[in-house]
């Protein structure tokens, strides 16, 4: 029996929207009534930031919490039984402000959160402790994204504006003082910018990148490395690269690849926007397994999810329009 779909969608000025995909659409009269009132759908909108949403996590272990970044430099959390959001997150108030790009939370370590910024940091904080976040600097240069390996959450995957994909290890923490970062395993360079990094439960790293590929890396083997395992580069070359146009330009949101977390059928597979106004669906070796479309779609659906377990996609437009297939 499959459950009511309901797809979040943050906004440029910090609201988190619910929408109930499972409301009737109207009959409309067969006379083209021009005096017809479309009823609009209903939506739940709770205004948990005061800048960009840039990333919502529903924790598997407490999916009455939803947890949001933005780059207004905060993390929240939204009690959904309470209608109550709380300030998990920020910076001091005689610290900088760091505009956080992405967010993950570890399935293992639950009160374990790791944060990217686009000064090209990581950051991870505790939710029960008062202390401090510890950040690290990994890179002059903004991180766009980054993962967690869903089933090794110490493995850190980043995708950077300095054109590397780079995997770190939180289980060794090196240097001090402004040089302390987790453990650098391996990267690959790209010719331009990479977007984002994606790992599935099979080991495999989907990045998009500004050179107009999407790249599939097999690192199934992470289970047999130990603290510190140095990956070879032969290791650190894509296994697939996909021919794909992600020139978003300024008016639409960059295009990030995006696995679908515990797929009931078994088949990994992942969805990026298409700037064809499409949405495509790769599998784990490159296959194109698919392409959304619809009639009523005018613009790109640059921001494209997959549901946990169904074989449902959300697809958002920076025009505020969205789409759920299913």
């Amino acid at each position: 029996m499959l459950e009511k779909p309901i797809v979040l969608a943050g906004d440029k000025k910090g609201t988190l929207g619910f929408f109930d995909a499972s409301q009737k659409t109207p009959d409309y009269p067969e006379d083209d009534d021009e005096d017809f009132d479309v009823p609009l759908p209903q939506i739940g909108a709770f205004e948990v930031h005061n800048r960009t949403i840039t990333s919502i996590k529903i924790p598997m272990f407490d999916q009455n919490s939803v947890i949001t970044s933005s780059y207004d430099s905060s993390i929240r959390c939204l009690d959904l039984q309470t209608q109550v959001s709380s300030q998990l997150w920020a910076p001091e108030a005689d610290e900088d402000e760091l505009g956080i790009s992405c967010l993950d939370i570890s399935p293992e370590a639950k009160d374990t959160i790791i944060f990217s910024t686009l000064e090209g940091s990581l950051g991870r904080i505790d939710r029960r402790s008062k202390s401090k976040a510890e950040i690290w600097g990994l890179t002059d240069n903004k991180i766009g994204g980054f993962s967690l390996n869903p089933l090794l959450p110490h493995l850190v995957a980043t995708a950077s504006l300095d054109r590397t994909l780079k995997i770190w290890d939180l289980r060794m923490i090196k240097g001090k003082g402004d040089l302390r970062h987790p453990s650098l395993l391996g990267e690959h360079q790209s010719r331009l910018s990479v977007s984002h990094a994606s790992w599935n439960r099979t080991g495999h790293i989907a990045t998009s990148s500004y050179d107009d590929t999407v790249k599939i890396y097999d690192m199934s083997e992470a289970a047999k490395w130990k603290p510190g395992h140095d990956i070879s580069d032969k290791a650190m070359q894509p296994a697939v690269k996909i021919s794909h146009n992600n020139q978003t330009g300024r008016w639409v949101t960059i295009l990030k690849p995006q696995w679908q977390a515990n797929p009931a059928d078994g088949v990994q597979k992942l969805v990026i926007a298409n700037m064809n106004r499409f949405v495509d669906v790769y599998d784990s070796e490159g296959k194109q397994l698919g392409q959304l479309d619809g009639e009523g779609i005018t613009a790109v659906p640059a921001v494209a999810e997959f549901h946990p377990v169904n074989n449902w996609v959300a697809g958002g437009t920076s025009s505020g329009k969205l789409t759920l297939w299913r």
